[in-house]
């Protein structure tokens, strides 16, 4: 089945680079839409059928960009815990067929540390280190995205997250306030919960009460965030394990059978939508486009390093040691004080934060979304109508296709 898809014409490029100074290998996906594209692509009443968008023939790994420059759009995409930089395939395909504008759009994902081949944050714990191993990972995952733009020469960038996506959007918004555009879009926004408490590095006292609502989260993921299920490293370590198996079973079990368990999570609204889309096979080429997207794997297959020779050896070059899912859901369970990440304080003013998110979304329920958009400045949460929180992702409302081009427009 790999094989099958490798021979596809893909959305994406899959890239990788080597970091001259740290011997960070940085594994990630790149798409690059021309201003004047969207004459070819099909009208919005024509969706994609799959995530093999073919509307590019130059987005493959034959892309020999090295520059993208001030003069175009950039967006950095976010994707949720469990997924990997593949993901972006799905945007761009649900993207074009609405894309419209005056100038040249790239988007870029990377993997996170620890997936996928990009190299590990670090490790250590010693008393020197101020930082906590989610903090450190945090931190590493942002800086990784300045070592790639850096590389295209690209001043600033806007932010594109889903689910799990915030926490690393707002917190690249925080630590890098001057590479940002200032522009941030989020769907189905997983929030860090706080208890009330000031974090010892915020003492500002305005008087707001940051506690998020008690009825935020669904019941099992509310106990794992209190440690009712044991400490944070061991459900982590058992969770990023069960994501990590996720492309083995794909495959275990009989298609239809998949295909039906993902619709069963969908509202009617959701369904509907879905079955149009997929009308004569019942959804499995939704499930193939799901394995490839799973099919990343521990070491960047697929992957073209811009840099350096592939088989070059490095002494330097830091390993990955595949502890990425695991870290991800040990910062989906810290709280914002955990992390020194306080929304109401930590993030920048930006110009504008969109936000969507499902009405019947299960696992952070509606009042989470509400809640964040109290504590961010200048953002506007818009509620998708029978929304669950994997539909709202995967069949993402279209005003927010017209807001990405309307802020790619921007100059």
């Amino acid at each position: 089945m790999k094989e099958e898809h490798m021979k596809k014409q893909h959305s994406i490029s899959l890239k990788a680079y080597r970091c001259p100074q740290t011997g960070r290998d940085i594994h990630y996906s790149f798409a690059h839409l021309r201003r004047g594209d969207q004459k070819i692509h099909p009208p919005s009443s024509s969706p994609p059928q799959n995530f093999s968008s073919s509307y590019d023939a130059s987005n493959n790994n034959n892309d020999v960009t090295t520059i993208i420059g001030p003069s175009a759009a950039c967006w950095i995409f976010f994707y949720p815990a469990g997924p990997n930089r593949r993901l972006l395939e799905a945007v761009i395909s649900r993207y074009t067929s609405e894309f419209e504008c005056n100038r040249d759009v790239y988007f870029i994902c990377l993997n996170r540390p620890g997936k996928g081949g990009t190299s590990s944050s670090s490790s250590d714990t010693t008393a020197n280190n101020v930082f906590s191993p989610e903090q450190e990972y945090i931190r590493t995952a942002c800086n990784d995205v300045v070592t790639i733009i850096d590389y295209y020469q690209v001043p600033k960038v806007s932010l594109f997250y889903m689910c799990a996506g915030s926490t690393f959007a707002y917190s690249f918004a925080k630590l890098h306030p001057e590479r940002t555009t200032g522009y941030i879009l989020g769907l189905s926004s997983w929030i860090l919960r706080h208890d009330g408490k000031r974090s010892i590095d915020n003492d500002d006292d305005d008087g707001v009460d940051c506690t998020t609502p008690p009825n935020m989260n669904s019941r099992i993921h509310s106990w794992a965030m209190h440690g009712y299920f044991g400490p944070k490293s061991i459900i982590s370590s058992l969770a990023g394990g069960l994501v990590g198996s996720a492309p083995g079973l794909l495959n275990s079990f009989p298609q239809q059978w998949v295909v039906n368990g993902f619709k069963k999570e969908l509202s009617n609204g959701e369904r509907f939508e879905f079955d149009e889309q997929y009308p004569e096979d019942g959804g499995v080429a939704f499930l193939e486009g799901m394995k490839w997207s799973y099919e990343d794997g521990d070491d960047g297959d697929g992957s073209v390093f811009v840099n350096i020779d592939a088989n070059d050896v490095n002494d330097r070059r830091v390993p990955n040691k595949n502890d990425g899912n695991a870290n991800d859901i040990a910062v989906c369970l810290s709280t914002q004080q955990d992390l020194g990440m306080e929304y109401k304080s930590s993030v920048p003013k930006q110009k504008r934060i969109l936000l969507w998110h499902g009405e019947n979304d299960r696992m952070v329920n509606v009042a989470g979304a509400e809640y964040l958009e109290s504590m961010l400045s200048n953002a506007t949460l818009s509620y998708v109508s029978e929304g669950t929180h994997q539909g709202t992702m995967f069949f993402f409302p279209r005003d927010l296709m017209l807001e990405l081009n309307q802020i790619s427009n921007l100059k």
